[in-house]
């Protein structure tokens, strides 16, 4: 229920949830959708800024499914991360 999910996107935000990014050490690829309406695109740049040696890759066309609703520019994206 959309009740259910504006509650835990709060909880997410109110809480200190994001203490252990900084712990991180492998390169990380965020892909994320600027669009979804479960996990806000805010908490995306969180991670972003928490975790070292990571990359956000913002999805235009995308809410929660990016590898779906943008799959050629997910596999592109995914590739190249792979390949670096």
């Amino acid at each position: 229920a959309s009740w259910a999910t504006a509650a835990i996107e709060e909880a997410w935000i109110k809480e200190v949830l994001f203490s252990d990014l900084k712990e991180i050490e492998a390169d990380t690829l965020i892909i994320h959708g600027i669009h979804d309406k479960i996990v806000p695109f805010c908490l995306g740049e969180i991670q972003n800024q928490n975790i070292r040696n990571s990359r956000l890759v913002p999805f235009k066309f995308s809410g929660h499914g990016s590898f779906y609703d943008e799959k050629d520019k997910f596999n592109d994206e995914m590739i190249k991360f792979l390949k670096e």
